[in-house]
């Protein structure tokens, strides 16, 4: 059976060295519109995105993490995925959806692309979280959930086949 989205996904893989070249901005676009279209809880939309491709500003955006926020240094561009807080409880879940669109959208058009966690870690001087609201101008009443880094792959990794999952791992009515 013909399954493009399986072959997508399969193909996917969190990419962590960049090649330093800019996304065009037409691609940039066509993702941000996919994410865009994630699911969220009551139809409320509240996730929004900061789009940052200056250098120096990625960079002091991995200083916002005091461990492991150097990975998006070199991106041609880190999304910043933000959650507007007064729509209710699933905050985590809308921002994930829409970040996971991103992830997919970025591998449709051969940009490497990885999940860099911001919720609940650690900065130099505050949360991961205040230290990029402070730096970005996020207003109150959001919560940065994470960062999607995109940037041309400077390292190849291979994609899954079929025989990579444990079907055992499916069920169907009961465990």
């Amino acid at each position: 059976m013909d399954n493009k989205l399986f072959e997508l996904t399969a193909k996917r893989r969190s990419i962590r060295s960049y090649t330093g070249e800019p996304i065009e901005k037409a691609v940039l676009e066509e993702i941000m519109k996919v994410a865009l279209t994630a699911p969220c809880s009551f139809g409320h939309r509240p996730v929004e995105f900061v789009v940052v491709q200056d250098q120096d500003r990625i960079r002091e955006l991995a200083s916002c993490k005091s461990y492991g926020g150097n990975q998006i240094i070199g991106a041609g561009a880190v999304i910043v995925v933000m959650v507007k807080l007064d729509r209710g409880e699933f905050w985590i879940e809308d921002g994930a959806i829409a970040s996971s669109y991103i992830l997919l959208a970025a591998e449709q058009y051969d940009v490497g692309a990885c999940w860099v966690h911001i919720r609940n870690r650690d900065g130099k001087r505050k949360s991961s979280d205040e230290e990029i609201r402070e730096l970005l101008g996020v207003p109150d009443g959001y919560a940065v959930l994470n960062l999607v880094a995109l940037g041309g792959k400077a390292e190849t990794k291979r994609g899954y086949s079929e025989g990579d999952f444990d079907l055992n791992k499916i069920h169907y009515e009961k465990f």
